[in-house]
């Protein structure tokens, strides 16, 4: 009961301090890559789309699913589709193994 009524508050009384943007995220799992190794990849999209920011979560993995990193980016939704694709050949060009999160 509580939370309908925060939101309540927070949307009507607040909402100027909070970002109405669209957003969108896209990710990727990279198995069995160093993160260091990607690293430059990850700059170079931030540096080409300076509405998207690059993140990755590491994993050690587990008794279903070998050792990954969760390798995504989000921000502005046009730039985020252009920079996934750049993210994309990237991987193709370390012939890295991945999967659709």
């Amino acid at each position: 009961m509580a939370w309908p009524m925060i939101e309540w508050v927070l949307d009507t009384h607040y909402s100027h301090l909070f970002s109405r943007a669209p957003r969108l995220e896209k990710a990727v799992l990279v198995f069995e890559m160093a993160e260091s190794t990607l690293t430059p990849l990850m700059e170079a999209i931030e540096v080409d789309f300076p509405l998207v920011k690059v993140f990755s979560l590491p994993s050690v993995g587990d008794a279903t699913i070998r050792r990954h990193i969760e390798l995504g980016v989000k921000g502005e939704p046009v730039q985020v589709m252009a920079a996934f694709e750049k993210m994309l050949r990237g991987l193709d060009e370390f012939k890295a193994e991945y999967r659709y999160v």
